[in-house]
């Protein structure tokens, strides 16, 4: 939606699409792109023309995880909007796993030992070497929509916050789209065409990922450096950067005993989350319930191998 927004006339999306900047709970990944105050942060936003760009903003995907991001946004901007897209949790858990992993934040690559790490990492024990990505190793916290729908809707007015549900979006992009345009009160582009956007993949050499996730300290400032030039490129230099460095790599399907079991572990927050939005959303944990693989979007999922069920994640 971020990409589709961003190319929108009267639209301005900065670049980086997440400058993580009020997420100031999530330290070590806010120093990401440098941004070291407002001032730093607003400079993300210099090229906007207020003649032209009706709706300003970024997309930084932590901020619903951060219990301080949404209230520092309005104190900076008591008019903001905030759009959220909420898919099955489970999908979600097992997804950051995944970007985890292919950005060197994860050493652990069955994602059931993973889970069953939650409760030692949240007391700092058996983190990765890399923990730019702490607070996103606490799978479930990161996917528990409930209390940060509440911290939202706390913050927030209706008429200033807009709640979408992947599967809709999947199903019928334009509607979703259209939607949110009608929320952000701005004229209809007539797009039509949603390429996909952002598959599942890896990098075609570890050794180059591993670098750019997770530089030596003698190569930290130039990547940095890169990093931060890198985040500001767009088009057809970006398409083509990204295309010589990673491939596509669907993930493989979580076994269906594991699923299961998260569903049970998700299924107070989901009719938690059903209650507030007034959506039903009982599909999420059906029995028969399927990652959807239909629409513009790969929903595709890594493989679990082992089935230790007694966990039950972080507090």
């Amino acid at each position: 939606m971020a990409h589709y927004l961003a190319e929108h006339p009267q639209i301005y999306f900065c670049a980086p699409k997440e400058p993580f900047f009020w997420s100031t709970d999530h330290a070590k990944l806010r120093e990401t792109h440098r941004l070291h105050s407002v001032d730093d942060y607003l400079k993300l936003f210099r090229n906007a023309d207020p003649g032209k760009h009706a709706a300003i903003g970024e997309g930084s995907t932590n901020y619903m995880q951060s219990r301080v991001a949404v209230k520092e946004i309005v104190k900076f901007q008591p008019e903001a909007r905030f759009i959220v897209m909420l898919r099955n949790p489970v999908d979600v858990a097992y997804g950051m796993h995944g970007e985890l992993r292919r950005h060197f934040a994860e050493d652990e690559p069955d994602f059931e030992k993973a889970w069953a790490l939650q409760q030692l990492r949240s007391q700092g024990k058996q983190l990765p070497k890399n923990d730019r990505m702490i607070n996103q190793l606490q799978y479930q916290d990161v996917a528990t929509f409930a209390p940060q729908l509440k911290r939202l809707f706390d913050q927030v007015p209706e008429s200033r916050r807009l709640v979408l549900i992947f599967d809709d979006f999947a199903k019928d992009p334009r509607q979703s789209y259209q939607q949110t345009l009608q929320f952000l009160e701005l004229t209809d582009d007539g797009r039509t065409d949603f390429p996909k956007v952002n598959p599942a993949g890896k990098y075609r050499s570890q050794l180059i990922g591993k670098i750019y996730q997770d530089p030596p300290k003698l190569l930290s400032y130039p990547v940095g450096l890169f990093k931060t030039w890198y985040a500001k490129q767009g088009g057809r230099l970006r398409h083509l950067i990204h295309g010589l460095v990673q491939q596509q790599a669907p993930r493989e399907s979580l076994s269906p005993e594991f699923r299961e079991y998260l569903k049970s572990v998700f299924a107070d927050d989901i009719a938690q989350t059903s209650a507030m939005i007034g959506r039903d959303l009982s599909a999420w944990v059906s029995p028969t319930q399927t990652s959807s693989t239909q629409g513009n979007i790969d929903a595709s999922n890594p493989r679990v191998t082992t089935t230790r069920m007694e966990s039950a994640g972080a507090p």
